[in-house]
């Protein structure tokens, strides 16, 4: 049997058509005659379809049709006998027009009628077809921008040529196709491409890969490798128009041997930054050798970047394929953070004000610290002066419910008991340093940050220390199973819930789910594994280790997610850590007697050492003066514990740069707690009001004068639970040059001020309204709000004086 499509007749409508031995569309109400039998039921068929309903009739034999023909006639029978050639099929088949240059042989020859080809709603024979082959870019009625990358990669492909080859017709479509693109299009560029779409597309991709490449860079390095006649023509070709090109492999290693060649000439001239956000304009961004280049430019200290340099790299290459958010991060190290306030002795700082200077200031400067190995002796002073100050307060911070981390699951309390599925992080070693990476790894899985607050870890900052008072929210000394503790925590403070131990990911991504209200605590240890080793030696950087790391997690708990039967609102993911840890420089580790070294600090990777009571007298008294001697305030405990005063380290880690734990230092102590989940937070708005306005008395409007810099003074009060960041200031109307403001970061439930210099251009004077913008962001959501206040401006000449100005 063979396949039929039956049109729309009209009813009682009746065709007989003679197909021959081709292939034709199948359909309802339709009959096939291939021998004698088939032609008696037809007969029949037409007999008792004649006026009631529609009918197609598809004939082999000729003389089988001569017969029909012959019996409706006899019969009074009304029907339309038609002749169907392979062309008229082809037609029929496709539900297109098909062209008048294609005949019936070249149907038969190429098998046309063999091709299973979907029936869409084309226009154009050709479209059909090229589509079918190439892609559905060749169905477009113009050639752009958006389908230019698909058609010339579809038509340089090996299989092209392949398809050509077998099926000529299509050489005869894409010159029409091509016709007809040219006659579309203004772009003179195009009109020339098309054209060279059907001579040698392999090589227009070569060519275009090497445009692509090296565009940016001076003219005769695109001309060593392209005919100027060419290059030429590849000129007028828009960069932007072929950014997503996928490279030719061969152009990309003629343009890669060019801009080696460039940045060998041109790097030793490189002397300010100026000068390399020249070189870096050169760069098409699209080669991992290329970045490379430029972050040699960075490493060899000819030029010094900022953070706004440094985005600017990032931006450029973040579509570089090969090149992963950490290794776009990594280059951070060359961009040095303003020197942070070294507070003075005098000063006596809160919890709070240690955050604020920790977090915004001297994290991101310690960092590029250790990753230049920079020492700064009066930073180091001002971190031995935190270490003091922790250590004289660490009895009160750790009863302070909001500080200290051994509180953090019971200030989390009502949230998990309410919950359908909470899933607790617990990252084994997770610094403020690195946080930045688990954050955004939850955010591209489409978890957002619902609260970010800092604790203060125990001392000393050891997990055997640490871990298990935060997990069990108390001091009490146990030596109880995690599993255990967390048990007794369900039945204390989260409703008796069913709570899982996970002592890996791989039990995160086999445990089972159900609607039943649970808990899940994952005990993530390989990122304290991998910051004790050092990666250099491996060739690579701690961002790339733990960005892999983190998003294994993420991967992890998306899984999980996607798994759970419950609603997106009732499942929250809450990250916690057991302490951070510190990267030491050379100059701030210290020696001892060997013997006395090797006793106290049995593991290279803590800078604390656990001594007996009864031997802490008989320690040398140079020992102490390098730390404190620490008891534990909330615990019976028989040991004193040495806890190095910022930095100090009296065994140095043997042979490697890795991370060590175990002081009082900002790093190590201070960490990250958050709560994310699958649905966006609602913020509250900000409370805005302008201080020391002058108003009125009669219109009670604010009075401005024009053409000089007024102050302008907003009270914000923040009501979120997070802080949030003032970005910018924008005066919307009137008309008007903002000289300068200050962009303070307000904590949760706090207030603060931002004082805008204002210049009012002589045009406000016809304004009878003051409206502000201020932007903020709040968990890294970027958001904006309006302040307003009717007013009146004035020319200051027109001010004068009165006695009423006189007090």
């Amino acid at each position: 049997m063979v396949n039929i499509e039956i049109r729309n007749f009209e009813d009682g409508g009746i065709e007989i058509s003679h197909i021959g031995d081709y292939k034709h569309p199948s359909g309802e109400n339709v009959i096939l005659i291939d021998d004698d039998a088939g032609y008696v039921k037809a007969c029949q068929k037409l007999a008792e379809s004649f006026g009631k309903k529609a009918l197609k009739v598809l004939v082999r034999q000729k003389f089988h049709f001569a017969w029909l023909r012959s019996f409706t006639e006899q019969m009074g029978i009304f029907c339309q006998f038609t002749v169907k050639t392979p062309k008229i099929i082809l037609g029929d088949m496709w539900m297109v027009a098909v062209p008048d240059w294609l005949n019936d042989e070249t149907v038969t020859s190429q098998k046309l009628l063999d091709l299973d080809i979907p029936t869409r709603d084309f226009e154009r024979f050709e479209d059909m077809l090229l589509s079918y082959f190439f892609g559905p870019a060749f169905a477009s009625k113009m050639l752009d921008w958006s389908n230019l990358s698909e058609v010339i990669t579809a038509l340089a492909r090996p299989e092209a040529k392949e398809h050509c080859s077998h099926f000529p017709v299509l050489n005869r479509c894409l010159e029409e196709k091509s016709k007809s693109w040219a006659r579309q299009t203004s772009e003179h560029w195009i009109m020339n491409l098309c054209a060279d779409l059907l001579n040698n597309p392999e090589k227009l991709w070569r060519e275009l890969t090497l445009w692509a490449l090296l565009g940016s860079y001076p003219e005769k390095t695109l001309e060593y490798v392209v005919p100027s006649q060419r290059a030429t023509f590849l000129r007028t070709v828009p960069l932007e128009a072929i950014k997503d090109l996928p490279l030719n492999r061969v152009a990309a290693d003629q343009a890669l041997a060019q801009i080696e060649i460039f940045f060998k000439e041109i790097g030793p001239s490189v002397k300010s930054i100026g000068d390399f956000q020249k070189v870096l304009e050169c760069t098409s961004g699209r080669l991992g050798k290329e970045f490379q280049f430029v972050t040699d430019l960075l490493t060899s200290r000819q030029v010094e970047g900022s953070k706004a340099d440094i985005d600017l790299v990032r931006q450029k290459f973040k579509n570089c394929l090969g090149l992963d958010a950490a290794k776009l991060a990594s280059i951070s190290r060359f961009a040095k953070p303003p020197r942070p306030y070294i507070p003075k002795e005098s000063e006596c700082w809160n919890a709070d004000r240690w955050i604020t200077w920790a977090t915004e200031e001297y994290i991101p400067y310690r960092h590029w610290q250790t990753q230049n190995r920079f020492f700064d002796l009066e930073l180091e002073e001002a971190v031995q002066r935190f270490s003091d100050w922790y250590v004289t307060e660490y009895t009160s911070i750790q009863q302070d419910e909001e500080k200290s981390l051994v509180q953090i699951l019971g200030h989390w309390g009502s949230s998990i008991r309410d919950e359908t599925l909470s899933l607790v992080i617990l990252v084994d070693s997770l610094p403020l340093t690195f946080w930045s990476f688990l954050q955004e790894s939850l955010n591209k899985a489409g978890f957002r940050r619902h609260e970010l607050t800092y604790r203060f870890v125990p001392l000393p900052s050891d997990t055997q220390i640490s871990k298990p008072l935060v997990l069990q929210g108390g001091w009490e000394s146990s030596d109880r199973s995690y599993d255990d503790i967390l048990q007794e925590r369900a039945r204390n403070d989260w409703g008796n819930k069913r709570v899982v131990y996970l002592p890996n990911l791989k039990e995160l991504l086999n445990v089972e789910l159900n609607k039943e209200p649970a808990v899940l605590l994952l005990n993530f240890l390989p990122s304290d594994e991998l910051l004790h080793s050092d990666v250099e030696l491996k060739g690579s950087t701690y961002e790339e280790e733990l960005y892999r790391l983190f998003s294994k997690i993420t991967d992890s708990v998306k899984s999980l997610f996607e798994r759970w039967p419950g609603q997106a609102e009732g499942f929250s993911v809450y990250v916690i850590t057991d302490h951070g840890a510190s990267s030491i420089l050379e100059e701030e580790k210290k020696s001892l007697e060997a013997k006395v070294v090797n006793k106290l600090f049995t593991n290279e990777k803590y800078r604390f050492a656990s001594i007996d009571k009864s031997e802490a007298e008989a320690i040398p008294e140079n020992l102490w003066v390098l730390g404190y001697r620490f008891t534990q305030p909330f615990i019976q405990d028989d040991r004193v514990y040495f806890i190095p005063r910022g930095h100090n380290t009296v065994k140095a880690k043997a042979g490697g740069s890795g991370y060590s734990h175990g002081g009082a230092s900002p790093e190590e102590v201070i960490v990250p707690v958050a709560i994310f989940r699958a649905v966006k937070p609602s913020w509250k708005d900000l409370g805005l009001r302008f201080l020391n306005l002058k108003i009125d008395p009669q219109s009670k409007k604010a009075i401005f004068y024009i053409q000089r810099v007024f102050p302008l003074q907003i009270d914000i009060q923040n009501p979120n639970s997070e802080a949030i960041r003032i970005l910018r200031v924008d005066v919307l109307s009137p008309d008007t040059d903002v000289k300068g403001y200050n962009t303070p970061n307000i904590e949760a439930g706090r207030y603060s001020g931002v004082t805008i210099e204002c210049y009012f251009n002589k045009s406000a004077i016809e304004n009878s309204e003051l409206t502000l913008q201020l932007t903020y962001s709040v968990a890294d959501e970027e958001r904006a709000v309006k302040l307003s206040v009717a007013a009146d401006f004035k020319s200051v000449a027109s001010g004068g004086f009165s006695l009423k100005d006189l007090k």
